[in-house]
């Protein structure tokens, strides 16, 4: 069966409560292709005016775009949840290292990370955690270790360093303890 139109045409119901079924139903290695050769921003339209939009799939989703892929939400209590049901290994991966200079942006009110297990951040070149206000605190039940390999610790402050300890224990090939006061 083949329907061709040379216009703007439609396949419309128009009842209350019934549905439009639009199936490829034999099995196999079959596909329900909906193509576009339209050229605009929305070369293909899905509009849900009054309800949402539910997808499943039995297996993979996978969406390519040759630009900019937006999801977004704009109601005030609309939330966007991205959940892994993968028990072991990479369940959710966000890669944007295509190149030295990709950036991959995280901006929020308020950020919250929780792990099960450890957490790990690894960086090639120089980094840096900064907060423009309150505090800083590295707190670990097991204690918490600095380590600068070969390289130098330095703390600097324009305030005071206040370090506070049951026990303390320094050992240095070299140690120097400069102060301009008492």
């Amino acid at each position: 069966i083949s329907i061709d139109g040379v216009s703007d045409s439609n396949l419309t119901v128009t009842g209350s409560g019934q549905d439009l079924d639009i199936a490829v139903s034999g099995g196999g290695t079959q596909e329900l292709r909906l193509t576009s050769a339209g050229t605009g921003a929305s070369a293909i339209h899905l509009n849900s005016s009054t309800g949402g939009i539910n997808i499943d799939s039995a297996d993979m989703i996978d969406i390519d775009a040759a630009d900019e892929i937006t999801i977004d939400t704009t109601s005030a209590d609309g939330h966007i949840a991205i959940t892994s049901a993968h028990t072991a290994g990479q369940s959710i991966l966000l890669s944007a290292n295509a190149n030295a200079g990709s950036i991959l942006d995280i901006d929020a009110g308020i950020i919250t990370m929780d792990a099960q297990a450890g957490i790990s951040i690894d960086a090639a070149s120089a980094s840096n955690f900064t907060t423009s206000g309150g505090i800083l605190t590295l707190d670990g039940a097991g204690g918490v270790a600095i380590a600068g390999n070969t390289s130098e610790i330095d703390i600097t402050t324009t305030g005071g360093l206040d370090i506070n300890a049951g026990a303390t224990t320094i050992d240095s090939s070299t140690l120097s303890i400069d102060s301009t006061d008492t």
